[in-house]
């Protein structure tokens, strides 16, 4: 079946796109001015030629998002998210490749857990890639989940404090020990850096704990010497290293400094990037995530690094509870946050505010994550790379409202925002998407 896709507007200027299943086979200029020439035809192709056309009416289209920081939860823990409640969250969002998590029940942290997880996501309506988690105990599990060479694996998981099941890895022998493994197997080791045992004394440093002191709480020294520790021993070993959810200024002069003859890649997430702990007076344990929401000065920071080419790209770090178990009291809350409905649009609204170019949003939210994870034939619009495509309205304002999430997880930071730019439309996997027409209910094309 060939598709007509007429009147896409480009970073690089207008064109028409043209897909014969699932890859993009042609692209070809469709004038300067398509809303005004009302252009019709493709240069040496006539309407006929095609099974189906579809006008996109000159609104902006960008590589499907790829998000490589999800916990998409399901197994045992379905009532929160499961596989195709996150893929309809994800195509809203404009998300059309996800990275999932290994800290779900049970962890993905052997081969017959990762077999359980690939049933489970088979129900799933967009692409996918599985971290394997490293833990104290299971180097030999990873080596025979990576010696396989299997496609739907993204890389080594490390958490260097407890996740919600306590897979940690909590000796530098052991560290050195996966790093070495991901070198020989040529993966990707991505970190989240706040290390359990400073957790723990900044924990006992303050007897009263609320949410307005998760920042201090989960203290930023915490993250800083993480990642300090990791990218000292990474540089040793020679194996590529993402730090996950980049949150403090400290952070990014580390990252910085070894990036620039290492392999080192740096994740920031919007949360990370548009709030911080003064927030919480509003929103409560809605904003409750770990690393914590941090001060404006990193707020900026953050920035600069995305301006600097230091932070690689966005990860939601989508992290679903249900609405019921974040209005406990601060101790009993869950940390985590739902993130792939807004990533992107939170994102499009500092393009319409003039904080970020598009270029840069196409960079942070697909390119960068497709070269750096090895995403063949994605994360760019060009012929033969298959047709994963959001297409926005850029001059859409709209409000942030968490009770139509297609999420399981009905709550967020940023509800009742309001922002401009939305999208609209999603490609992926040869069907179509029309959030303006049907929701999440598909259309073969």
């Amino acid at each position: 079946m060939k598709i007509l896709l007429k009147k896409c507007k480009l970073i690089n200027g207008f064109k028409d796109i043209i897909i014969e299943g699932e890859k993009i086979i042609d692209i070809k200029p469709c004038g300067n001015s398509p809303l005004e020439r009302g252009a019709t035809s493709v240069a040496g192709c006539v309407e006929t030629d095609f099974d189906q056309i579809i006008d996109i009416k000159g609104n902006l289209v960008i590589p499907g998002v790829i998000d490589p920081h999800t916990h998409i939860r399901d197994l045992q823990q379905s009532e929160k998210e499961d596989w195709l409640s996150a893929s309809k969250a994800a195509l809203a969002g404009g998300v059309t490749t996800v990275f999932d998590m290994p800290n779900t029940i049970p962890a993905t942290t052997n081969l017959i857990n990762l077999n359980l997880k690939r049933e489970v996501a088979k129900k799933t309506l967009i692409n996918y890639k599985f971290f394997i988690g490293a833990t104290n105990f299971n180097q030999k599990d990873i080596e025979e989940i990576l010696v396989s060479k299997s496609t739907d694996i993204a890389g080594i998981k490390v958490f260097l404090a407890g996740s919600s099941n306590n897979d940690t890895v909590s000796y530098n022998e052991v560290l050195k020990s996966i790093f070495q493994i991901a070198k020989k197997y040529d993966k990707i080791v991505t970190v989240h850096t706040e290390m359990q045992t400073c957790l723990n004394e900044w924990r006992d440093r303050l007897p009263y704990k609320t949410v307005f002191k998760h920042n201090a709480i989960r203290n930023r020294q915490c993250s800083i010497k993480g990642t300090k520790l990791v990218l000292e021993l990474a540089e040793k070993v020679g194996n590529k290293i993402c730090i996950a959810h980049c949150s403090t200024k400290e952070e990014i002069e580390i990252i910085r400094k070894y990036k620039k003859n290492n392999p080192v890649y740096c994740e920031v997430t919007p949360h990370h990037l548009l709030l911080n702990e003064s927030i919480l007076e509003k929103v409560g344990n809605f904003g409750k995530v770990n690393p914590p929401l941090r001060t404006e000065k990193d707020n900026i920071a953050l920035w600069e690094a995305i301006h600097d080419g230091t932070i690689d790209f966005m990860g939601t770090d989508h992290a679903p509870h249900k609405r019921e178990e974040k209005l406990l009291n601060y101790s009993q809350a869950p940390s985590g946050l739902p993130g792939l409905e807004t990533g992107l649009h939170l994102l499009l609204n500092e393009v319409n505010k003039g904080n970020l170019s598009l270029e840069k949003l196409v960079e942070l939210t697909s390119k960068n994550a497709s070269k750096i994870f090895d995403i063949q034939k994605r994360g760019e619009i060009k012929v033969g790379n298959y047709a994963d495509l959001t297409v926005i309205d850029m001059n859409k304002k709209w409000k942030i409202d968490a009770k139509e999430f297609k999420t399981k997880a009905k709550y967020s930071p940023f509800d009742g925002m309001e922002v401009k730019g939305k999208a609209i439309t999603t490609f992926v996997n040869k069907k179509m998407y029309d959030f303006l027409l049907m929701h999440y209910e598909r259309e073969q094309i």
